[in-house]
């Protein structure tokens, strides 16, 4: 049910904001996007340019105007009650690393809502660049969601576009898309390969987060095969895996430096520097360029996917045992854990697809020689996995 909002409570929190325009404007920005996430975030913002005081009861009053009594809602007093009493007022044109540094300010010039720009930023010595996509619904002044999307290897960023669909509007009308372009279209992971790619990760959410008003607890990253691997990476990473609140690699290429190679004991190395991290893959039982059962592949070792994604769960404290559901035909999930953490951890596996993108439509995978569509669409279902967690 839509929460009953009335104006009567949100006037409080814009009527320090300057001309009669400028405080209707903020009003209806949020009364359209009145939802925990991105009520958090708005009121976030706000508190950050001094605009409200941080009492407790100011946060429980604004709980009760949406007519959300639940758990959730409650939690959600409880954290940002926590979150602005730690943090400190400051100016955010002052400083572009805080949070919500870029809501307030215009799109970078030629870029528009809807549509796709070619961005060129300096990393580690190098210039890089990445796509960015602006959905139709973007406001700058409430926060988005964000998804990082990596390509596959020998692919580039225009690629992964056209493949994960997450510009299309019938998967994606809020969220910004970015697709980072891998140094000669490879990733770091990938054997001999010694770009910084997680720094890169790294330096782009930086830019993103001063240029776009972005939401940072609902940034998430997801790509294809060497692209997957370097999801996994950034899972993995101290730094970022306490920045990125979920992943969903798609045939994920997860090389290891080990050999012997033993697909099925083979050590992960992975220190996040957080624990209970949203993890989601998916793999092709006929996968020959990444196999699904593992293999010694360009002097590295690759883990068979059900020894990667039960290291996952141990990583997580939970069960090695899985829970199996269909989905389609010769398609399962094996999800991960019980009660409120069930499907923290999960894999979607069809028997009979090769190292593709899955999804019911031709794309440029499933159109290959020797491949067909799949049973299922992974855009979907890695849209709804995004959506239900925050970075916590």
């Amino acid at each position: 049910m839509e929460p009953i909002v009335e104006i009567g409570y949100f006037t409080p929190f814009v009527e320090h904001l300057g001309s009669a325009d400028t405080r209707a404007q903020w009003l209806d920005a949020f009364k359209r996007t009145w939802n925990p996430p991105s009520e958090t975030a708005f009121i976030l913002l706000l508190y950050r340019k001094r605009l409200i005081p941080t009492t407790f009861e100011r946060w429980k009053s604004l709980a009760m105007a949406s007519r959300q009594y639940s758990r959730q809602a409650l939690l959600w007093i409880f954290v940002v009650s926590i979150w602005t009493a730690w943090a400190s007022p400051v100016d955010f044109q002052s400083d572009s690393t805080l949070p919500f540094a870029g809501c307030g300010r215009n799109l970078p010039s030629g870029q528009n809502v809807g549509g796709v720009a070619n961005v060129s930023i300096a990393s580690s010595g190098y210039n890089r660049s990445y796509l960015i996509y602006i959905p139709q619904t973007y406001n700058k002044l409430i926060p988005v969601s964000t998804i990082f999307s990596y390509h596959g290897g020998a692919r580039d960023a225009e690629d992964q576009l056209q493949l994960d669909q997450l510009t299309s509007p019938e998967y994606n009308t809020q969220s910004l898309v970015v697709y980072p372009q891998g140094l000669n279209n490879t990733w770091q992971g990938v054997p001999n390969i010694t770009t910084d790619d997680v720094q890169f990760t790294a330096d782009i959410l930086n830019e993103v987060q001063s240029l776009y008003c972005i939401d940072p607890l609902r940034v998430y990253a997801t790509g294809k095969s060497d692209g997957a691997g370097l999801c996994n990476l950034l899972a993995c990473d101290p730094h970022l895996s306490t920045k990125i609140a979920a992943f969903a690699p798609v045939s994920g290429a997860y090389y290891v430096d080990s050999l012997p190679c033993v697909p099925q004991t083979v050590t992960l190395p992975c220190s996040p520097g957080r624990s209970l991290i949203p993890f989601l893959a998916f793999h092709g039982g006929n996968d020959t360029t990444i196999p699904y059962s593992g293999e010694e592949r360009k002097g590295e070792c690759l883990p068979s996917i059900p020894h990667f994604i039960q290291q996952w769960a141990l990583r997580e404290g939970l069960s090695t045992n899985n829970f199996t559901t269909p989905v389609a035909n010769q398609t399962v999930k094996y999800s991960y854990g019980i009660g409120l953490e069930s499907g923290q951890v999960a894999l979607y596996y069809e028997s009979d697809i090769g190292h593709d993108w899955p999804s019911t439509a031709p794309n440029a995978d499933n159109q290959a020689k020797g491949h067909h569509v799949a049973s299922y669409n992974a855009t979907p279902i890695i849209m709804d996995f995004f959506q239900r967690h925050i970075l916590l």
